[in-house]
């Protein structure tokens, strides 16, 4: 009977110190991970929403025929809201190889802010483009 007793005692004190600081341990990791995926997941949203306000912007400068665009410099830097956030914009021409840049061409940069930091930077080339169409 004495045996029987001594395995219905329970746990330790030291056995549940231990539980716990293993415990504790894989709540760590687990919450850490949680942090790094939240933190992925603003920076990922960010990128895509910059890349919106740089669509937006170009797709206003679209309108324009590219020979009346100027040939250097920047357009004033441009405050575009998406998803809540707002996003500094700046349009620079010709640079920063001004080769592309001609009568009916202009090359095209831009580039997008959020805060003090550049999320996202593109360069592209505007051209006026004439097609004729034969319907015989």
């Amino acid at each position: 009977m004495s045996k029987f007793k001594h395995l219905q005692q329970g746990f330790s004190l030291v056995e549940l110190l231990v539980t716990l600081a293993i415990l504790g341990i894989i709540i760590g990791v687990m919450l850490t991970a949680i942090a790094s995926n939240t933190q992925l997941n603003t920076k990922t949203e960010q990128s895509a929403q910059a890349t919106v306000a740089a669509q937006q912007v170009l797709d206003d400068a679209r309108t324009s025929d590219p020979s009346s665009m100027p040939l250097s410099g920047a357009e004033p830097t441009e405050t575009v809201n998406v998803g809540g956030r707002n996003y500094k914009v700046t349009l620079r021409y010709c640079v920063p190889t001004p080769n592309y840049c001609s009568g009916n061409a202009r090359q095209i940069q831009v580039t997008v802010q959020y805060g003090s930091k550049t999320i996202f930077t593109v360069e592209t080339v505007f051209t006026n483009v004439n097609s004729t169409v034969d319907n015989n």
